[in-house]
């Protein structure tokens, strides 16, 4: 009887994992717009060790601090460990919007459709609800990303809106659209955890 593969682990990040996050991300930026592949990033070339440092300051502030950030962390374990995928939530500029977090989701190429983006869905969300007490997410997706617009649908996101040519990535027009979860009704307070 042949063994089947391990499942990907989520794992919230830690500090530790900022530097091979960097790495990640920067493999995962090169694939928007390649290949037959949707663009899904604002630029597709990034500095690692500025993805580390702005990694480790969001991941450093508390919850009621501006621009935090929690991360979680999708590995695989054979034949080596590494990051192959990552959903992060980052808190606005300002304290009159602690109630809501920005969703940034990604994963590499070869991992997609495979059931990750929701799982790495799923514990966001029940971490943004359950545990930080917020009322929204909110995410933009680029309107030719038709894999992940269903994704999020499915989930619960409601598009609210597009910015129209909102972004030029390799001279590409791209409209970006913005959508939300509602995480509980509106107006019903919570005490986020700090």
């Amino acid at each position: 009887m042949a063994l089947s593969p391990a499942l990907p682990t989520i794992a919230p990040a830690q500090r530790s994992d900022a530097r091979a996050f960097a790495a990640y991300l920067v493999e995962h930026m090169a694939e928007s717009g390649r290949q037959g592949v949707p663009h899904f990033a604002v630029t597709t070339s990034l500095v690692p060790e500025e993805v580390e440092q702005s990694a480790l300051d969001r991941w450093s502030r508390a919850l009621s601090e501006p621009l935090w950030g929690r991360a979680w962390l999708l590995r695989v374990s054979a034949p080596r460990t590494r990051i192959i995928g990552h959903i992060e939530l980052r808190g606005g500029r300002v304290p009159s919007e602690n109630h809501r977090a920005v969703v940034a989701m990604g994963i590499l190429g070869p991992y997609t459709g495979q059931g990750h983006g929701r799982r790495l869905l799923e514990t966001a969300i029940a971490w943004a609800r359950d545990e930080a007490g917020l009322s929204y997410l909110d995410l933009g997706v680029f309107s030719n990303n038709e894999r992940a617009r269903r994704l999020y649908a499915r989930m619960g996101f409601i598009p609210v809106g597009t910015r129209e040519d909102a972004f030029r990535v390799d001279g590409v027009p791209l409209d970006d659209i913005q959508m939300t979860l509602a995480l509980r009704p509106p107006g019903q307070r919570t005490t986020p955890v700090r």
